[in-house]
């Protein structure tokens, strides 16, 4: 299965950006960092049904989704696996190389991941900072992967097949903000 991934610049505009950011940032407290130890060094923030903003930046991000579907072929159902996350890169975070399948044993020890019956086939990741705001913290895929558009950029949005291989380079100075979420779709044929 060959990876599929777009990217679309300025996709939210930059007042919608700062707005979540700033929620986010203000009211949640960061979790445990997630995944596999020693791939990622983030902050992660969970934000969950229950949260006020949820369901408007749910239904913002699944938009895109049903606009850019047609260029995937992949089976979805339009849920996501786990909230939404928020994630802070600060000087020293990256994420090695990984792709977004689903460890399920690993999934079931994290906050927030309780339905585990369908895969992932979607990842989808806003870029909520603007690149002068940080150095570093590039979003690279596996080099068989060719872009038009680099995916940096607040209100940027990048889609990929979740088996994508991917990475984030370390962060050297500032802060990287993003939002992520997996979505899903009956098992893979």
């Amino acid at each position: 299965m060959y990876p599929k991934i777009t990217v679309t610049p300025n996709y939210f505009p930059t007042q919608w950006c700062d707005r979540i950011n700033a929620w986010a940032m203000d009211n949640i407290t960061a979790s445990a960092t997630l995944g596999k130890k020693g791939v990622r060094k983030c902050d992660v923030r969970l934000l969950t049904p229950n949260m006020h903003p949820y369901d408007g930046v749910l239904r913002s991000m699944m938009d895109f989704v049903k606009s850019q579907i047609s260029n995937f072929d992949v089976d979805i159902d339009y849920d996501v696996d786990g909230p939404i996350q928020h994630i802070t890169y600060k000087p020293g975070h990256g994420v090695g190389w990984h792709d977004d399948t689903l460890n399920i044993s690993a999934a079931l020890s994290q906050p927030g991941y309780t339905d585990l019956k369908r895969d992932r086939k979607l990842s989808l990741t806003v870029m909520l900072s603007d690149p002068s705001d940080y150095t570093g913290g590039e979003f690279v895929f596996d080099r068989s992967v060719k872009l038009t558009n680099k995916v940096e950029g607040k209100g940027t949005v990048a889609l990929f097949t979740s088996h994508t291989p991917h990475m984030v380079t370390e962060v050297t100075s500032g802060v990287r903000n993003i939002l992520f979420i997996f979505i899903t779709g009956p098992s893979w044929r």
